[in-house]
């Protein structure tokens, strides 16, 4: 069954921005929305320069789930991504987030990315999103040359490592969790942050008007 057409919202989180394996990661994703799952997709590369603040959150608002994609750099996701989710805190539980699906996919060399991709879950739920199931994908150098070791044997002991062609099961799962209705969720009692206008933050101080209590 086609999942009813949605837009999802891809984020490159990556270091090397448009030249990375989260690129390829993301060029693939897309291929997958709009020729597999017919839905329609918007790309936000986090290295690129970000529109306004006020223009990503309209851009978050005007989505209907979210694919997360960053590599793997000391057992935490890359500084751009990190920069985006401290702005973007200001969005908590507002419409660019709440009730929306998330889905991850990391690439790793070695290892930490399943931890990585784990964290990512649990901080975009703090959003306001939520993770439908097998929503998560961990692709690696060292998982990538196993499996080519292993090629055509009978018995092939890698036969269940993530490889790109799973990435097409999560964005089914996102896409299917993408039409469902919003509106029954309940938000926690929180502190609402102002949303700030300007251009986005990308370096420099930060001080979104959290509480300070020191």
């Amino acid at each position: 069954m086609t999942p009813v057409a949605k837009k999802i919202l891809i984020i490159n989180g990556s270091l090397r921005g448009a030249a990375g394996n989260s690129e390829a990661v993301a060029r693939q994703a897309e291929k997958v929305l709009l020729n597999d799952l017919q839905q329609e997709v918007v790309r936000l590369t986090l290295t690129d320069r970000m529109p306004a603040i006020r223009d990503v959150y309209d851009l978050l608002t005007g989505c209907d789930g979210l694919l997360v994609i960053t590599g793997v750099y000391w057992n935490n996701w890359s500084s751009p991504l990190q920069r985006f989710i401290e702005v973007a805190t200001a969005f908590e539980n507002t419409p660019a987030f709440f009730g929306k699906p998330v889905a991850c996919a990391v690439t790793m060399d070695s290892v930490g990315g399943i931890e990585v991709a784990a964290r990512l879950q649990a901080v975009f739920a703090g959003l306001g999103c939520w993770s439908p199931p097998c929503s998560s994908i961990v692709l690696s150098r060292t998982g990538q040359e196993a499996m080519a070791a292993s090629f055509g044997q009978e018995d092939d002991p890698n036969e269940d490592v993530w490889r790109m062609a799973d990435l097409s099961i999560v964005l089914q799962n996102l896409a299917i969790a993408a039409a469902l209705p919003r509106n029954n969720w309940t938000s926690w009692p929180h502190r609402e942050l102002a949303i700030p206008d300007g251009p986005w933050p990308d370096k420099d101080a930060l001080d979104m008007g959290s509480p300070k209590f020191l």
